[in-house]
C-alpha cells in the first residue's frame, strides 16, 4: 500500500458484472430494494455510517502483523483475529483463486472488499497534503475493474452503486504491517466497493467474490482474483 494500496479481489468469470470507469458509478436505485441482504451505502449500520465502517475495516486490516495476516496466510483460526463489535471483517485476496472457511457468530454483519484502495499521508509525498491529492491517490487504482459477487448462488446486483469515498481519518500504521508502510499515525482516505452483508441466518453460506482489473493508463494496477468464503454461522 505505500501511497495507494490496492486490494482487489477476484477473477474474470463474472455472474454480476460491470465495468468501473471514471464515471461509471452513478447510483439511481436503492440498494436495499435490489439486494435485500446488503446494507445500502446511505445506511448507518449499528449507528455508524457506511464509510466509517470501511475506515474501520482498513484500520483492522492494517493492524494485523504481516506474518499472520489472513490476506496472505489464511487459516480458519485467523479469520477470528481482532474481531470485535457487531461487524465481522473478512480479509481480501490479492490474486489467484482461493477458498476459505470462516466461523462467525450469529447476529454479526459481515464486511469484505471487492475492490478498494487506501492512501495515507506519511509526510513523504507533498501531493498528498491537499484533499484533492489524497482523494485522487485513494481512487486511482479502483477504475477499470470488472467485479461480481454471489451469496448462496444468488447474484448480487448493481454492485457499482456501493462505491464509497470515505472521509479522511487518522490511521494507525504499526511497524510490522502487511503493506510495509511507514510506521506512524497518518491522515488517510479510502475508496472502493465493498459487500456489506446484513447478519446471516445460522447455518452454512457461500460468498463468492471475483474481480479483475485491466487498467490501460496504469497497468501496474492490473490483477485478478477469485475468492470463495464458506461461512459457518453459529447460533
Amino acid at each position: 500500500m505505500k501511497k495507494n494500496t490496492l486490494l482487489i479481489l477476484l477473477s474474470s468469470f463474472a455472474i454480476v458484472t460491470f465495468t468501473v470507469g471514471t464515471s461509471a458509478f452513478t447510483a439511481i436505485v436503492n440498494a436495499d430494494n435490489i439486494n435485500p441482504s446488503l446494507y445500502s451505502k446511505d445506511s448507518k449500520p449499528f449507528g455508524v455510517s457506511y464509510g466509517d465502517w470501511i475506515n474501520r475495516w482498513w484500520q483492522w486490516n492494517m493492524l494485523i502483523p504481516a506474518g499472520i495476516h489472513p490476506r496472505d496466510h489464511y487459516t480458519p483460526e485467523r479469520c477470528a483475529i481482532n474481531q470485535s463489535g457487531p461487524v465481522w471483517f473478512l480479509a481480501h485476496l490479492l490474486g489467484g483463486t482461493e477458498e476459505r472457511t470462516c466461523t462467525i457468530q450469529a447476529g454479526k454483519a459481515i464486511l469484505v472488499p471487492l475492490l478498494t484502495g487506501d492512501c495515507d499521508d506519511d509526510n513523504t509525498d507533498p501531493t498528498l497534503k491537499t484533499p484533492a491529492g489524497l482523494s485522487h491517490c485513494a481512487t486511482a487504482g479502483n477504475e477499470f475493474g470488472v467485479i461480481s459477487a454471489t451469496l448462496d448462488g444468488m447474484k448480487l446486483q448493481n454492485l457499482e452503486q456501493y462505491r464509497t469515498l470515505t472521509s479522511v481519518f487518522n490511521i494507525i500504521v504499526p511497524k510490522d504491517n502487511a503493506y510495509k508502510n511507514k510506521e506512524g499515525v497518518w491522515p488517510a482516505q479510502n475508496d472502493g466497493f465493498f459487500v456489506f452483508l446484513k447478519p446471516l441466518t445460522p447455518g452454512k453460506h457461500d460468498l463468492h467474490l471475483t474481480t479483475s482489473v485491466s487498467n490501460p493508463i496504469t497497468p501496474s494496477y492490473d490483477y485478478a482474483a477469485d475468492l470463495t468464503y464458506h461461512l459457518i454461522i453459529t447460533p
